[in-house]
This record gives C-alpha cells, sequence and structure tokens, in this order.
C-alpha cells in the first residue's frame, strides 16, 4: 500500500470523554482506563472507526490486544478493511541473541501467526535491524584493536607500541579516536615488519562496524529460523537508511520541533509538548520526570548534555567524534540517533498511520515514546499509531535477562539443551505480555537446564503422544487417512461426547484467542481435548473407532497448534517439523538415502536373529535382541517403540530428542535407586538404633541415653519418682513413663529371648 493511500485514524466528535472536575475548578482526564464502553479508554488515544474499516464486509470478532497506550484491553480495529501495517523492533547486532531476544521474536511471531492464519488478517509485518549503534562502533574497534595486539605479539619487538593501547583498552575510557589513532600506528609498524601479518592492513571504522553488524545480523536471523520465527515481509537496516534519515529530520526541524546544537540535532521536547496537536509522555506518564532513563537512550557515545536546550530533549542526528563512523547531513558529518532510524524506517513503509507497533517493554520509554513524538511531529498528526504491544521481561533469577548483567544463555545454547519446540511451548505456557522467570540448573558454573522446562516438555509430550495414539488408531483400522468404506460411521453415545469436547475445545480456544491471545489458557484447552480423545480411544474397542471424528479432533488440534508455530502447516495430523528452511541446509533427501539406515539396521537384526536361532539360544536371548533393537538401534534413527497389548506401537521423533529422553529416564531411574538406597539406609540405621536400645535393662531405660540426667530418684524397678531438681513427679507422668517402661521390657524379653535362641543353636552345632 502507498502510504498515502492509507486512512488515518482520527479522533471524531462521537467519542465524547467524560471530564472530572477538581476541587480548584480545573477540568482532567482520567489518566488509566475506560469510562464506559462508548468513551475512549484514555483522552489522547482515539480508537479506530469501526464502521469505516469494516466496509468491505463482516468478519469473526476481533481480539482484543493489550495496548499500552490505554494500559487496557482494546478491541483490534484495523485502519483499513482487512490489512494491517505492522512494525516491531528488531536486534541491535552487536553480540549473540540470548533467551530474552527468543522469548520477544517468539512471542511477537505467535501473535503474528494468529492474526495472520486465525484471524484471517492480511498482514504487513516489518522488522528493523539496529546496525548502526555505539555498541557496534565499540565492539568493532575492540575487537580490531586486540587483533592488531595479538599480531604485534606474534611478530615480537613491538612492546612500545603495544602498552599504550593496552592501557587505554584497561582504563575502560570511550575515547575511540585515541584508540583508533594508536591501533592504526601499531598496525603499521606491524606492517613494516611483515606485510603478512595483518589480513586488513587498510581497516576503517566506517567499513569495520558493518562488517561487524553484518556477521552477527546473519547469526540473529539463523538463530530466528532455528526458533521456527517467520520471516518479516520487510526488512530494514539503519545503514541502508542514512540519507532518508537525514530528510527525515529536516522535516521535524522545517516544522520546529528540532533544532541543531554543535553539529548534532536534538528534537525540542517542550515546544512539541506545548503545542496543542501533540501530547509527550502517551506510554509513559513519568517521561518528562526520568531523565536518567531518558538518558540511557542516547547511547555510551553521547554529547554533553550542555548541548541541549532543555534535560528532557533528545537527539536525532550526532555529530560524528574522531573514531566514529559518519554520513553528510546538512549540520556536517554524523550519523543516527538511536530513536529516530524506527520513525523514518517504519514510515517509509507504512507512512504517516501504523496499525501495530512493538517491541520488548523495555523499549516502553524512552525509545517508543520518542519514536512517536518524532513521527507525529514528522507528519505533524494527533496519532501517528494505533496499538502499540510489548512483550513481558525474561527474567533470571528476579533479574532482567540482559548482556550488561552478564547473566545471559544465547539461544545456540539453549537449542543444545532443549529443542526449539520445547522452548517455544515454555513460551506459550507463559502469558506473552506478562514477565517471566527463568529458574537455571546448575552443574558446577555450567548451565544444564531450566527448572521451568519440565513443564514445557510436558506438555511436548502431551501433543506428542496423543498424535501417536491417533495416528496409531487410524492404521489399526485401515484407514490412515481417515476414511474407509468398511468402516462403520454411526454415532453412538461415546461420539456425541467427543463431538461435545471438541465443540467445548474450539469455543476455549476461541475465547482466548479474543482475550489478549492469552496462550496458557489456549494450551489448557487443546489438553482438555487430547484428553476427551484418549478418553474415547480407551472406552471403545480399537475395530469401533469413529475415524473421521478422530480425525477431525486431531486436524482441529495440529491447526492452532500449527497458529502458535509448534507444529507444520502441511494439512496433516502431528507436530512436524517447526524450523524453516527445509531441515539442514534445505536438503531433501532421496528415498535411497532417507531409507539406508533403516534397512541396514533391520538387516543387522535380521543377521542377529538367525546367528541366534541356529546356536540353539533360548528365549532369554532372543527377547534380549528385541530389546536393543528397541532401546538402541531404533532409536538413533528416530523412531521410538512402545510395547503395548495387541502389539508394539511405532511412534517418529528425532534421535537427538530421544537421547535426551532415555537420558532424562535414565536420570529419574537413578534418583529413584538413590532415593531408594537412601530410604535402605535410614531404615538399616533406624533397626540398629532399635536394636541397641532393646538391649537396655527396663530398670536402666531412665538412666542413660535420652533420658540421662532428667531425673534424681528412682523406684526399685528404676521407674523415676522425682525429677533432676529432686521435685517429685506427677502421677500422670509416672503413668506415662511406666507405660514406656512396659513397653521396653516386652522389647528387652524379645531381645534376650533371641540371644538365647541364637546361643542354643550355636552349642546345638
Amino acid at each position: 500500500d502507498a502510504p498515502e493511500n492509507r486512512r488515518r485514524s482520527l479522533p471524531r466528535g462521537r467519542n465524547i470523554q467524560r471530564i472530572t472536575t477538581m476541587s480548584s475548578g480545573e477540568k482532567t482526564f482520567p489518566q488509566y482506563g475506560p469510562i464506559c464502553g462508548c468513551c475512549a479508554p484514555v483522552p489522547w488515544w482515539s480508537p479506530p472507526d469501526a464502521e469505516e474499516a469494516a466496509k468491505d464486509g463482516p468478519r469473526r470478532d476481533a481480539p482484543r490486544l493489550l495496548n499500552s497506550f490505554t494500559k487496557t484491553k482494546v478491541p483490534f480495529v484495523p485502519l483499513d478493511g482487512n490489512r494491517v501495517g505492522w512494525y516491531i523492533c528488531g536486534p541491535t547486532v552487536y553480540d549473540s541473541a540470548h533467551m530474552g531476544h527468543a522469548r520477544n521474536y517468539v512471542n511477537f511471531d505467535v501473535i503474528r501467526r494468529v492474526m495472520t492464519d486465525y484471524f484471517r488478517y492480511d498482514v504487513r509485518f516489518i522488522m528493523n535491524v539496529t546496525d548502526i549503534d555505539d555498541k557496534i562502533v565499540m565492539r568493532a574497534h575492540l575487537r580490531r584493536s586486540e587483533a592488531m595486539i595479538s599480531a604485534a605479539e606474534a611478530v615480537g619487538g613491538l612492546d612500545a607500541l603495544t602498552a599504550p593501547l593496552k592501557a587505554l583498552l584497561a582504563s575502560g575510557e570511550k575515547n575511540l579516536g585515541e584508540q583508533e589513532s594508536l591501533t592504526a600506528s601499531l598496525c603499521a609498524a606491524i606492517v613494516a615488519k611483515d606485510p603478512t601479518a595483518v589480513a586488513e592492513p587498510d581497516w576503517t571504522v566506517q567499513d569495520g562496524y558493518l562488517a561487524l553488524a553484518h556477521a552477527f545480523e546473519a547469526e540473529f536471523m539463523e538463530d530466528m529460523r532455528l526458533m521456527g520465527v517467520a520471516r518479516p515481509d520487510a526488512l530494514t537496516r539503519v545503514s541502508e537508511y542514512t540519507e532518508k534519515i537525514v530528510q527525515y529530520i529536516q522535516t521535524i526541524v522545517d516544522r520546529g520541533y528540532a533544532y541543531e546544537s554543535n553539529g548534532s540535532v536534538y528534537f525540542d521536547v517542550p515546544t512539541f509538548e506545548q503545542s496543542p496537536n501533540h501530547k509527550y509522555a502517551k506510554l509513559n506518564k513519568e517521561a518528562l520526570k526520568n531523565v536518567e532513563l531518558a538518558m540511557d537512550g542516547e547511547g555510551a557515545l553521547a554529547a554533553d548534555a550542555s548541548e541541549k536546550r532543555a534535560e528532557n530533549d533528545f537527539v536525532l542526528w550526532k555529530a560524528s567524534k574522531p573514531g566514529e563512523p559518519r554520513w553528510p547531513s546538512p549540520w556536517g558529518l554524523g550519523r543516527p540517533g538511536w530513536h529516530i532510524e524506527c520513525s523514518a524506517m517504519c514510515s517509509d513503509i507504512l507512512g504517516e498511520a501504523v496499525d501495530i507497533n512493538g517491541g520488548g517493554i523495555d523499549l516502553n520509554f524512552p525509545h517508543h515514546e520518542n519514536q512517536l513524538a518524532q513521527s507525529e511531529a514528522h507528519y505533524d498528526i494527533k496519532q501517528w499509531v494505533n496499538y502499540f504491544v510489548h512483550t513481558g521481561h525474561l527474567h533470571i533469577d528476579g533479574l532482567k535477562m540482559s548482556k550488561s548483567l552478564k547473566n545471559f544463555i544465547t539461544i545456540r545454547a539453549a537449542l543444545k539443551m532443549y529443542t526449539a519446540r520445547q522452548i517455544r511451548f515454555l513460551f506459550l505456557l507463559h502469558q506473552w505480555s506478562d514477565p517471566m522467570d527463568l529458574t537455571p540448573v546448575q552443574e558446577g558454573d555450567a548451565v544444564t537446564g531450566f527448572q521451568q522446562m519440565e513443564a514445557a516438555v510436558i506438555a511436548e509430550k502431551t501433543f506428542v503422544e496423543f498424535f501417536h495414539s491417533v495416528k496409531g488408531a487410524l492404521r489399526g483400522l485401515g484407514c490412515a487417512a481417515g476414511y474407509s468404506v468398511d468402516q462403520e460411521h454411526t454415532w453412538g453415545d461415546e461420539e456425541r461426547a467427543l463431538s461435545s469436547a471438541i465443540d467445548a475445545a474450539r469455543a476455549g480456544v476461541h475465547a482466548a484467542m479474543i482475550d489478549n491471545i492469552n496462550t496458557p489458557a489456549v494450551i489448557k484447552s487443546l489438553k482438555e481435548l487430547v484428553g476427551g480423545v484418549n478418553k474415547y480411544l480407551g472406552s471403545v474397542a480399537a475395530d469401533a473407532v469413529r475415524p473421521l471424528l478422530v480425525e477431525s479432533a486431531a486436524r482441529y488440534v495440529t491447526m492452532i497448534l500449527a497458529c502458535l508455530g509448534v507444529a507444520e502447516t502441511t494439512g496433516g495430523i502431528g507436530l512436524g517439523d517447526i524450523a524453516g528452511g527445509g531441515g539442514e541446509g534445505g536438503r531433501s533427501d532421496s528415498k535411497e538415502e532417507a531409507m539406508a539406515p533403516v534397512l541396514d539396521l533391520v538387516v543387522k537384526f535380521r543377521d542377529e536373529i538367525r546367528a541366534l536361532a541356529r546356536s540353539g539360544a533360548d528365549a532369554k536371548a532372543l527377547m534380549q535382541a528385541c530389546d536393543r533393537i528397541r532401546d538402541v538401534g531404533l532409536p538413533e534413527l528416530g523412531v521410538k517403540l512402545d510395547d503395548r497389548e495387541g502389539g508394539a506401537l511405532w511412534k517418529l521423533s528425532t534421535p537427538e530428542e530421544l537421547r535426551r529422553e532415555a537420558q532424562r529416564e535414565a536420570e529419574a531411574k537413578a534418583k529413584k535407586e538413590e532415593q531408594k538406597r537412601r530410604e535402605k539406609e535410614e531404615a538399616a540405621r533406624k533397626a540398629a538404633e532399635k536394636e541397641a536400645l532393646a538391649k537396655v535393662p527396663p530398670n536402666e531405660l531412665f538412666k542413660q541415653g535420652e533420658y540421662a540426667g532428667l531425673y534424681s530418684k528412682y523406684d526399685e524397678d528404676g521407674l523415676p519418682t522425682h525429677d533432676k531438681d529432686g521435685e517429685e513427679l506427677a502421677k500422670a507422668q509416672r503413668k506415662k513413663l511406666a507405660k514406656t517402661q512396659a513397653a521396653q521390657k516386652k522389647e528387652h524379653d524379645k531381645f534376650l529371648a533371641k540371644a538365647a535362641a541364637d546361643q542354643l543353636g550355636k552349642t546345638t552345632i
């Protein structure tokens, strides 16, 4: 869609707001929440015109999304018919992506899939890549400096040049100009001694930062592929937009909402806020007060704050200092600020009206607040975005996962512990807009898993087992496709109960989808349907199963799981492979290549059985051979056998997942055996204590052990009469002690009898 053809949502007269009158007579609007159904939830947010947007015809119920503008769930209404323009903030590519990134982008992938595949919106999904950033520039310089130091040490004799560079790096100072100069001098000296020692002798930060960014961008996109995250419809890079960003800033300057200072350009927050058509702090009402957090958005290489007219003003264009990449502009050589990039790139594709803008909740302020202000100043409009959605933080033991805190686990590391589907189930079991906590399981310093993953693994296994059961039932009927002319299809009470379970699941899933795309509730409804199907399959005879009904339930579960990105959209039944690209390298094996490992195993098993039979082996040896192919051979091919009455059931998985499952089962078995050992030791200890106590004569019981020192006088049978202070014991207390002594006498008599019997046995021998 051309930006000029997209209709913009503007406030209309019928959106009347209720106004509160304060004691001073000043009229104010409520800060949060709707007052009534016909009013906008907050005074400065205008809901889209539902009648105008729906003129193309009626559609199914729309979801109610948690809109960060209103802090409430509001009905989603697109700007233009069924088309949705959606922009999300992508990665800043200076390092490997971690599990916090995984949760953010998987969550947006799920929401996008649901909006597209369930609610059937025509979504245009845009994601940016921030490849011009202070962190990228500093990392590029650091890598170059470290490479030159390593090369110098290999060449030798350059300590005088490496020492000042090492000292600067150790100091932590961000003087990139001096660092660049020292590194270049060192490079020249290395090349003079050995021209082959440096791979890129003409390296500059203008090219070096981009090479680093491209490497991490490629890694990030591969991580997303492995996680099953769909590609965006458009990808925008800051490095490809510098000219358009300059033009975008110039428009803001021309409208009087920005000013130049020492070669940089700053957004004029007070002027914008005082304009009758504009409002700052739409997303965060404390934005004007939180100056410290606002400055975090300026970057590590920010200029002196004295350049700005007001402390809330933020940079649109940074004058480049020595050692920083630079591009031409009317204000001199420089580079874009962080916030302006998203405004310019999003506007270039979606124009002056955006349906949805999103990102992690940490971007709410200052990034998204400033992004809104810039865009609305550029177009001189009241509302640029209709819905702002933010995903919740991922915490490690209560702290936000971040590289600065050094508490992050990379996506690649997580994928060595769990499958992509299991990680996606982990995120699906937590509402996307809520914070989520991960508790690492560690062996020494190494993280070996997360406590919360147990529920995700169980959820995945529930659906895997469900699909295996359904496929097994259909194969048993000889109608794997769900239909056979020889199969009876009339319904009885069991079928009607299953039909009701399907209807209930559909209603539950739809209610959850409408309610802010509540994925935990969706999974709950699907699991209830799985339980209904399992109950049905367990209550009717195998040859009486109604395949069409069972297949209908399984297809529905598959379809919804596909909407959530944990199943393939192949039209069949089951989970399939969620990673994009068609498998490893996108290669499709031939039939011979695919079947070769299976045929090799079958031939090897046949040879083993024949050899055993010829040798006259007993049934135990034959059963052991059968167990080996079940427990070792087939799992290495991704096949699991479940022994059942009436014949084994085969299930397809991956060798890696079956190895993990076997490891989990072995660990559980070892844990159970360890528990049994401890219980046995405890029982033996108690038995030994009991036997030792039984050796004590009743008249000596209260004079030793746990009773030692508690009493001062005893009767002729050894029963205490006075406590340690000489006070006579109460009658009830003596009665209780007498009962204990009687029990001891019984145990002591048993001990004496056993000892006598043992002695008699020895004498007889």
